[in-house]
């Protein structure tokens, strides 16, 4: 097939949620185009099978884009345009619609009502599946580099590099404490402005005494200021984590 025929292709970079979310919304959006994601790992969407302790939390009981967007800090002003455009509501639809119903916990966290993250992973898996979005794992992108005609080249490990319409990068933000090197060289390969990143949710390092302790109803608090979280805090090998620490971070 000639170029002026090929259909048009998107080469998403990330095999998170995120990548996957927008992988498969944009497939819904025009079933015409040619997606691919593109995981450097050998799974994919690994730290939703982890998190809410397994049972993946979705999202938040808060459906006020602007008092949502108060819940970060760092980001108020940029979350509450995208929170206008699809927020929490429209994210419990989204997934009730692909047969996915979320419940609500006491302290407003979403999960799926089997208390499971294998949910969310089959109904991505089974969405992108549908809607014909490709997934290549073990590939890692090193370089993005744009071509004279418009076009990316994706550079990739120990391959040949290939070509794509569009670019989406849905990697981590961070390694550790350092921004990833390739995020930021591909910001400055495609002349982007980058801005340092800043860790937004960790944990509480301290000598644990008694790691695999669980609090369900702590109150943690920052000394010398209002900032207060009550919920379920687990003592850890390296220090606090659970809902209540993470929420305060």
């Amino acid at each position: 097939m000639s170029d002026d025929h090929r259909p048009a292709s998107l080469a998403v970079i990330g095999g998170g949620a995120a990548g996957f979310f927008a992988a498969v919304n944009t497939a819904r959006l025009n079933s015409d185009l040619n997606i691919t994601i593109y995981e450097r790992s050998r799974e994919v969407l690994s730290k939703v099978r982890i998190s809410g302790g397994g049972r993946c939390n979705v999202t938040h009981h808060c459906y006020d884009p602007e008092l949502l967007s108060k819940a970060y800090p760092r980001g108020e002003r940029e979350l509450r345009w995208a929170f206008e455009r699809f927020d929490a509501e429209d994210t419990v639809r989204w997934f009730e619609e692909c047969g996915v119903p979320l419940k609500t916990e006491q302290d407003g966290r979403m999960f799926p009502t089997t208390d499971d993250s294998a949910t969310i992973i089959n109904c991505l898996l089974e969405e992108a599946n549908k809607r014909g979005v490709r997934i290549r794992t073990k590939t890692k992108v090193e370089r993005i580099e744009p071509r004279g005609d418009g076009r990316f080249n994706l550079h990739l490990y120990r391959t040949s590099p290939e070509a794509a319409d569009s670019v989406l990068v849905a990697t981590e933000a961070t390694t550790g404490n350092q921004p990833m090197i390739g995020l930021r060289s591909w910001g400055i390969q495609l002349n982007h402005r980058y801005l340092p990143c800043l860790r937004s949710i960790l944990g509480i390092r301290f000598l644990a005494i008694w790691p695999g302790i669980a609090v369900p109803g702590a109150k943690v608090e920052i000394k010398n200021s209002s900032y207060s979280q009550t919920g379920p805090v687990l003592i850890t090998h390296w220090g606090l984590s659970g809902p209540a620490v993470l929420k305060i971070s």
